[in-house]
């Protein structure tokens, strides 16, 4: 492995970016980086062309910090362009397995493999009604997609040398921080704006995941039509409930710059004008091979009043359990079809016995911080739920006195993938 290690996570509304050194007990945090993404549904002042370029700009300031540019990375790809796939078939000879996987991935992979980037995993072999059965995950990833982001990073001035995808990469981070107790099933869940990623870890060699196509968005798009703001506006108070307590914030849709992606986050490679939480983010789901910063009810909740007066002053007058609950309608509003969709997973598991059971919840993601989310899902699944920051288990003492009071934890949980990428051998 690299003395140090970077991961580059281009996701829909920001890049994100850690360098990591493994050292003897882990690993040590050298640096992370975030640059919002202007899209075109909150930032319609700006230009066509502008919005075409903004994951290159976003990728450009986090360059700017010597920790990451022209250092080997490693990169992931998501979307409906990639496809992971369970495979099982009877145990064979070890070198007849990859001619059989490919004629495995013809079937089942939904584009055309010449077009295609492809790996696999084998897991440990099971043994079915006696005999022997061999198991693993094949990846195929379009070759547009692979071409399009490599160009992509070193037009800004990184070195791609490591290709993963985003599940794959989320469980990497966890088991490498956590490890994996053999006795437990612990499903992920990073939000992202557009996808949400799962893996269900079980065992230390088993993780399945999916990729489902909602997210942070959705909160956002609630947020408009329940309050009546326009989605720039919208999408600045998801932002703020998830940071600030809205008593403290001074205002509607304008202002508060460092929050509402107006380019005062500059990579956080040195000086820092601000910080801007953000998240990040296949429709299948396939076999694989702390400190904690929790937010709860109370001041740091969006309010039920109309419109989110600007002033934020009439909280004051709300009780915890009405401001709890002006949350939980919102939420259940934007990711009632997330739920679903995990509950759906969860049951296809169980009901294989493929997993016994899910033991706990692990939140990640920008949109993992706000108000009431993990009380909500813990309610919805029927499962314990928290928050997760992988930061929590590196050693952050070198790069803490580079940041603002605090920053680590905060930025933490939306980092998963990235800080999974840093960890991939380079």
């Amino acid at each position: 492995m690299a003395t140090l290690a970077v991961g580059i996570d281009v996701g829909t509304s920001s890049v994100k970016a850690v360098a990591l050194k493994r050292t003897g007990s882990g690993y040590s945090l050298k640096s992370v980086g975030q640059a919002d993404i202007r899209r075109s549904e909150f930032h319609p002042e700006e230009s066509p062309q502008a919005i075409a370029e903004a994951p290159l700009r976003a990728l450009e300031r986090v360059s700017q910090d010597g920790a990451f540019s022209r250092k080997p990375c490693a990169f992931a790809v998501s979307g409906p362009r990639v496809a992971p796939r369970l495979f099982k078939f009877p145990s064979i000879p070890k070198g007849e397995v990859e001619q059989a996987i490919r004629f495995e991935a013809e079937q089942i992979i939904p584009f055309d493999l010449a077009q295609a980037a492809l790996d696999y995993v084998l897991f440990d072999e099971l043994m079915e009604e006696g005999k022997p059965v061999m198991e693993g995950l094949v990846v195929a990833v379009h070759r547009e997609e692979v071409d399009k982001r490599y160009v992509l990073l070193k037009a800004a001035g990184f070195d791609p040398v490591v290709l993963d995808i985003d599940t794959l990469a989320l469980a990497n981070a966890y088991t490498e921080t956590e490890g994996i107790n053999e006795r437990e099933t612990v499903a992920l869940v990073n939000i992202g704006a557009r996808f949400t990623n799962l893996s269900i870890l079980n065992g230390p060699r088993r993780v399945f995941v999916r990729d489902i196509a909602t997210g942070g968005d959705m909160l956002s798009r609630a947020i408009s039509e329940i309050y009546g703001l326009d989605l720039p506006q919208a999408e600045k108070r998801k932002r703020e409930a998830s940071y600030t307590p809205l008593d403290d914030l001074e205002g509607g849709g304008g202002g508060g710059d460092a929050f509402a992606g107006g380019g005062a986050t500059e990579g956080f490679g040195g000086d820092t004008e601000g910080f801007e939480p953000i998240d990040e983010g296949n429709e299948e789901y396939v076999l694989l091979d702390s400190d904690e910063t929790g937010f709860t009810g109370g001041a740091d909740t969006l309010t039920g009043e109309e419109g989110f007066e600007a002033s934020g002053q009439t909280q004051s007058g709300m009780n915890a359990a009405q401001r709890i609950s002006a949350n939980r309608a919102v939420l259940a509003d934007a990711l009632g079809d997330l739920i679903s969709e995990i509950q759906d997973t969860f049951k296809y598991y169980i009901n294989r016995r493929i997993v016994p059971r899910i033991d706990r919840v692990r939140l990640c993601g920008g949109t993992a911080k706000f108000p009431d989310i993990q009380d909500f899902f813990a309610g919805q699944l029927g499962v314990p739920t928290e928050l997760w920051n992988p930061f929590a288990r590196l050693d952050v003492g070198g790069a803490a006195s580079k940041y603002p009071p605090n920053f680590l934890d905060e930025m933490g949980p939306g980092m998963a993938v990235a800080t999974g990428l840093a960890m991939r051998a380079l």
